[in-house]
């Protein structure tokens, strides 16, 4: 793990690293505006601090999804 500084640039791959995503997600995300960036000829740079921001966003709607697939396993191991 290597610590960069907030204002640091990443590439969208290395945003999908991040953020446990698709690169094509990661750049869906730009297109919609909810990810920012900036192009630098012709890739596509985000500011580490705005993909962190996104993560901590995504954070409780994962935690509800995984208690959501943990309670259908069950169900499903109890034959309901």
């Amino acid at each position: 793990m290597a610590l960069l500084a907030d204002d640091a640039e990443v590439s969208s791959e290395d945003a999908a690293a991040i953020l446990g995503i698709s690169r094509p997600l990661v750049r869906r995300r730009m297109d919609s505006g909810r990810l920012p960036f900036r192009r630098v000829g012709s890739h596509r740079r985000l500011r580490l601090s705005d993909v962190l921001e996104l993560e901590r966003q995504a954070a409780p709607v994962r935690e509800a999804l995984s208690e959501l697939q943990a309670d259908a396993d069950d169900l499903i191991a109890h034959g309901i």
